[in-house]
């Protein structure tokens, strides 16, 4: 993998890490992990920007905080920084 690319996944996995903390701050993590139906490890992971995740475990995370899958992706699409066609 290229290292711009290397470096746009990161800025991707921090910033829904920070986009979770944000959503999530009304919520004790036990409880988020809960209702998206997540090990405690993982979400603590996916909030420090440390864990890049499946599909399925990004759909959760979302209904876990009360959005739809689309709504999280459309929230982190409006939030990034640069350009999004990195993977040319």
């Amino acid at each position: 993998m290229q290292p711009a690319r290397i470096k746009k996944n990161e800025e991707i996995c921090t910033l829904l890490g920070t986009v979770v903390k944000e959503l999530g701050k009304q919520k004790r993590k036990s409880i988020l992990a809960y209702e998206s139906d997540l090990p405690r490890s993982v979400l603590h992971y996916i909030m420090e920007g440390k864990k890049d995740p499946q599909l399925t475990t990004f759909w959760r995370l979302a209904l876990g905080l009360g959005l739809r899958p689309s709504e999280l992706l459309k929230i982190l699409e409006d939030r990034i920084d640069g350009d999004w066609d990195f993977l040319d």
